[in-house]
Order: C-alpha cells, then sequence, then structure tokens
C-alpha cells in the first residue's frame, strides 16, 4: 500500500543504475535464474531500483511495494509540470508493445496517491529475469500526490487479488512461466550509519532478489508464518511487543501487521502506540535529539515464537532538515486508517531480513531473520 511517509518533505525517489553488488555471494539455490536489484536508500525513508520495459529496453525507477499488486510506469501523456522529471514510455519506440484493447483510463489508487492507466502488455526486465508480456500501465492524470514524487512508477508485489481484475501481476507471471529458482523474493534494506540529510541518497543500500535469498544477508535461520488469508497482503499476526525486557501489554491475545515494503515507518493503533511511547518516556512522536541515546536500546517484536529485534536508530531517526538544523523524531506512528491492523515498514524491515514466500498463492508465508547490517 504504497504510502507517502517523511518528516519535512514528500517522499521522493532518485533514479538509480541496476547494479549487482555482492556478485561473488552465494544464493541458496542451485538454479542460476535468480534476477538481483540493487536498492538505494533516499533520505532513509525509501529504498527504490531499476527495472527496464520494451525493445529496446526504457529504464525506470520504480518502488517494489509489497502493499499492492499493480505495475505502472508513466507514459508520454504524463504532465510536464511536476516537482522533478521523469522517464517516460513511449510506446511507438518500442517493438513489442502490445495495448490491450479495451482497457483504457483504469484507476489506480494508493492510500496517498492516484492516477489513471491504459493497460498494456510487453518485456520486463527485473533484474536479469526477462518477463515476456507483462501487464503493465502506461499511466498519465496522476493526482496532486504523485505530481511531487521523484520515482517514476510502482511495481506492487501484493498477493494477485488485490490486483485490478483482468490482469497479470509480475508475481503470476513469474510462476506461470517458471522463471525463477524459488517462487519466493527475499529483500534487504541496509540500516544508515550516517545522519541524512534532507534528499541524501546511499547506493548499494539494499536488494531485493526474485528467486533466492543471498546468505550473507541475514545471521540465523529464519522463522516463518503463515499469512492470514482473505485480504491480499501479506498479512501476519504477533503476539507480544516488548520495549527493552518488558512487555508492553499491547497484543492481547494477538494483532495483526502487514509488512510493507512500501511503508517508511512503523504504524500501530492510537492506544497501542501511546502505551509504546509511555515506556519510551515521551508522549509524541518528535523529541529532542539530546534524549536520543538515553531511548532504551531494542524494541523487538514476537512473531513466529522468536523475538525479532530492531533497535533504537531503527525506531528513532536524527537527521537534518532544508535548514541544517537536527531533527530526531520517533519511527513509530499512531495509524491514520482506523484499523487496528499494524504496518511494519521500512523501519522494521532495516533489521529483519525477510523472504516472502509464494510457492502456493493460497497459502502464502513470510520467513524473518536478522539481516547483517
Amino acid at each position: 500500500m504504497f504510502t507517502f511517509k517523511s518528516f519535512f518533505l514528500t517522499v521522493t525517489i532518485i533514479f538509480c543504475a541496476l547494479q549487482k553488488s555482492d556478485s561473488s555471494a552465494s544464493f541458496t539455490t542451485k538454479n542460476i535464474n535468480v534476477g538481483v536489484v540493487s536498492l538505494r536508500n533516499f533520505g532513509d525513508l525509501i529504498f527504490y531500483g531499476e527495472v527496464s520495459v520494451g525493445t529496446p529496453p526504457q529504464k525506470f525507477n520504480v518502488v517494489f511495494d509489497t502493499g499492492s499488486s499493480n505495475f505502472w510506469v508513466p507514459s508520454t501523456r504524463w504532465p510536464t509540470k511536476t516537482m522533478f522529471r521523469h522517464q517516460k514510455f513511449n510506446a511507438k519506440a518500442s517493438k513489442t508493445y502490445f495495448p490491450v484493447p479495451d482497457r483504457h483510463d483504469e484507476s489506480i489508487e494508493y492510500e496517498a496517491g492516484a492516477l489513471k492507466g491504459n493497460l498494456s502488455r510487453h518485456n520486463l526486465m527485473l533484474g536479469g529475469v526477462m518477463l515476456e508480456a507483462q501487464d503493465f500501465f502506461v499511466g498519465f492524470k496522476p493526482d496532486s500526490h504523485l505530481i511531487e514524487v521523484k520515482f517514476d512508477g510502482i511495481l506492487g508485489l501484493a498477493l494477485p487479488s488485490l490486483k485490478i481484475a483482468g490482469t497479470k501481476t509480475v508475481l503470476e507471471n513469474l510462476v506461470e512461466k517458471n522463471l525463477i529458482s524459488q517462487r519466493i523474493f527475499s529483500i534487504r534494506m541496509k540500516t544508515s550509519r550516517k545522519r541524512k540529510r534532507a534528499g541524501d541518497e546511499v547506493q548499494n543500500a539494499g536488494q531485493i532478489t526474485f528467486g533466492g535469498l543471498n546468505k550473507r544477508h541475514f545471521r540465523g535461520e529464519h522463522v516463518y508464518v503463515p499469512v492470514l488469508s482473505g485480504t491480499g497482503f501479506w498479512k501476519i499476526s504477533m503476539s507480544q511487543i516488548y520495549v527493552g525486557a518488558h512487555d508492553v501489554d499491547v497484543c492481547i491475545p494477538q494483532c495483526f501487521a502487514f509488512v510493507d515494503s512500501g511503508t517508511t515507518d512503523i504504524y500501530g493503533p492510537k492506544e497501542q502506540i501511546k502505551k509504546i511511547y509511555e515506556e519510551l518516556g515521551t508522549d509524541k512522536k518528535d523529541f529532542a535529539c539530546s534524549e536520543f541515546k538515553k531511548l532504551p536500546a531494542m524494541i523487538s517484536f514476537l512473531i513466529g515464537g522468536k523475538r525479532l529485534f530492531i533497535n533504537r536508530n531503527n525506531y528513532a531517526y536524527e537527521y537534518t532538515d532544508t535548514k541544517d538544523a537536527k531533527r530526531c523524531a520517533l519511527r513509530l506512528v499512531t495509524s491514520d486508517t482506523g484499523t487496528d491492523t499494524w504496518i511494519l515498514g521500512m523501519a522494521f524491515m532495516q533489521a529483519i531480513h525477510t523472504v516472502f514466500d509464494f510457492q502456493d498463492f493460497n497459502r502464502p508465508k513470510i520467513g524473518f531473520a536478522e539481516a547483517v547490517p
């Protein structure tokens, strides 16, 4: 569910080049059918990578979003008066472009952000894996949110039930054409070690791997939990949340969470977040930076019987704003969706290596392990 989350600026994404760092690393598969996309970190707010569409290939920055299922890139009809310049898909320049008849002006909506698009079919290069006849939307008429962002498109990696009817998702195409060694993708998002200035980006800040997982990206074994059926999201249950060694007593008897790579922060119900704030000694998101090192070293989430730890550099944030002032804020935020479901975004995934398993679309699961810093 791609969302625009930031502190003093709209989440934006900067153009990046596809790289295969850690090329000497070993994968857990014996087959070479693995696609690897290098990620960059923009301002410690969002991760993004590069794909190409068409013949010859046209390159686009995309958010790999586990909270949505549709794939779109901007067309030549995308407005010219946007905050940032965008790569635009030129259908006439491609030899393999196929517009789907009677599928025009389709609406794609996110929690924040919406656009119109025409359904098309084309070749997609995904980290070295070629998906022929991939459905995607050639976008136009973005709303005021999408006018302001710097990324080109969004590639949805949620389960197929969230897709627009009559389309085939990237995950479905990978399965149907048997293009990857294992029906999984894994995400590594590195934790930044330096304070960020608004607009900073870090190259080689992580990877998304289609068809395998890199053993150098995690420690120990993954604990796998089933995805709860019926939502289309990568939704799981968790049992407890600890601040330091203390059980905050908020997940009684359990609570539910979306694992969402398109969201920056960790979101929870108002009353539950309030209890965590009390344990942290604050009553609001923003706090004095002089208190940063006094925060508890760890917060943990009990998932699948295993405590998964994030440190204060994951759940809190120190950065420099556009006026060179130092700011500090928590990344544990009250949800504005009106539901009791948590969202475990980038702040969680930077500490936890995550494997999304779709061997069976009817019984998907997610694996969690401690990420290598």
